[in-house]
C-alpha cells in the first residue's frame, strides 16, 4: 500500500482520539485558532484533557521536511515567541525515513517530536522523539469553540465527497 499524506494524517487522528483519548481531534484546522490569520492549516490538531494543544504536521520526504525551517510558525517556536497556543509541535512521517527525520530535527527543529507512521491505523503510530514543551498555554472555550466550528466544516465538505463519490 502507498503511503500518503492522508492516510498519515488518518492515522494520527485515530491514535490522538482512541490510542491517547484526546477529547478532541481537528484535520486542517487552523493552527493559530485565531479568525483571520495567516498562521496557516495544520494536518492535525489534539486537545488533551487539561486543554493543551498538539499540533502534528505531515511530511512524506525529507527535503520536505527540512523546507519548512523557513516558516514563520517554525523561526517562532525557535526563538521561544509566545504568540501560538501550540504547547507540543510534532513531524509525522513514514517509518522509513523517522530515524533520519529525528537527526534532522536535532538540528533544525530542537522542539520538535517526531512520529512515525505508515498510515495502517490508530496502533501504527511510533513516537521516535517525544516534543518539547512550548510556551502554549491551556486553551480557552472561544478557541476550542473555534477549533470543532472549524472541524464541523470539514466533517461537511467530507461527507459531501462521500455522497458524490456513491453517486459514480
Amino acid at each position: 500500500m502507498r503511503i500518503t499524506s492522508d492516510s498519515i494524517k488518518a492515522s494520527i487522528a485515530a491514535y490522538y482520539r482512541y490510542q491517547r483519548q484526546f477529547p478532541l481531534v481537528a484535520l486542517e484546522a487552523n493552527s493559530q485558532l485565531e479568525p483571520f490569520n495567516d498562521g496557516g492549516q495544520a494536518d492535525v490538531l489534539a486537545v488533551d484533557k487539561h486543554r493543551l494543544l498538539i499540533e502534528v504536521e505531515v511530511k512524506l520526504t525529507l527535503a520536505d521536511l527540512k523546507r519548512d525551517r523557513h516558516k514563520l510558525k517554525h523561526q517562532n517556536y525557535r526563538d521561544n515567541l509566545v504568540n501560538y497556543p501550540t504547547y507540543l509541535f510534532y513531524f509525522a512521517i513514514s517509518r522509513a525515513l523517522a530515524n533520519q527525520a529525528v537527526l534532522v530535527c536535532e538540528q533544525l527543529y530542537p522542539y520538535a517530536g517526531v512520529l512515525g507512521c505508515d498510515g495502517q491505523g490508530q496502533f501504527d503510530v511510533e513516537v521516535y522523539r517525544e516534543g518539547k514543551a512550548l510556551f502554549g498555554r491551556r486553551l480557552t472555550f472561544p478557541q476550542l469553540l473555534r477549533m470543532v466550528r472549524e472541524q464541523s466544516a470539514t466533517v461537511c465538505r467530507l461527507a459531501k465527497d462521500v455522497a458524490e463519490f456513491k453517486i459514480k
